[in-house]
């Protein structure tokens, strides 16, 4: 049947070793490109479906402000969190953005922005700000936020998000690839400790 992950007895490793994923085979997805204005942060609704080249629809991405109730499965927080899941088979995670596989809390992912994250240094570390891409399933996602508007409080009002796919057969993990948390330069207002999981400890 096509389009089916095929399991294969091989294996793959995330992030420094330290825990081992059942490898399998996934469908090639087509390449998409589409942006978002989203005008009102607070009703952020964004849904984004990715297909094999004929047609057939093999994800779902949703992003979505804190408290929305529209999807049950999923407790979204932040400012905007992106949930990536599966159409037509269950997942073992709540989000395969997430990179700790022995994930237990839904936000435990880089899908998920916070207005700090958007503005001065922050918005420019590399996968933890503006621009992050995730590796997994045979394809590379590319979230990347711009023209982050924020009231005089800070507080974050609007953006535009773009979302990016294209097929990448050298990503093989079931979930996101671990990316290594910076070690030095980082401002303390980024607070990069407090809204990401750290891989070194997974």
């Amino acid at each position: 049947m096509p389009n089916l992950p095929l399991l294969k007895c091989a294996w793959c490793c995330l992030g420094f070793g330290a825990a081992c994923l059942m490898a399998e085979s996934y469908p090639t997805v087509a390449p998409l490109r589409q942006t978002f204005v989203v005008a009102d942060i607070g009703q952020a609704n964004v849904a984004f479906d990715i297909k094999s080249p004929e047609g057939t629809v093999l994800y779902r991405l949703q992003c979505h402000s804190a408290g929305y109730t529209g999807d049950p499965d999923f407790e979204y927080s932040g400012d905007l969190e992106c949930r990536l899941s599966t159409i037509g088979h269950s997942d073992a995670y709540s989000t395969l953005l997430t990179e700790n596989p022995h994930q237990s809390r839904d936000w435990e992912s880089r899908g998920r922005f916070f207005a700090a994250d958007l503005s001065g240094s922050c918005a420019r570390i590399p996968q933890f700000g503006t621009n992050r891409t995730f590796r997994l399933r045979g394809m590379e996602l590319a979230l990347q936020v711009a023209n982050p508007v924020f009231a005089t409080s800070g507080k974050l009002s609007s953006l535009k998000l773009t979302v990016n796919v294209h097929p990448d057969p050298s990503a093989k993990s079931p979930i996101a690839e671990t990316i290594p948390m910076p070690k030095s330069g980082v401002p303390a207002k980024c607070k990069l400790e407090a809204y990401f999981p750290n891989p070194s400890t997974l």
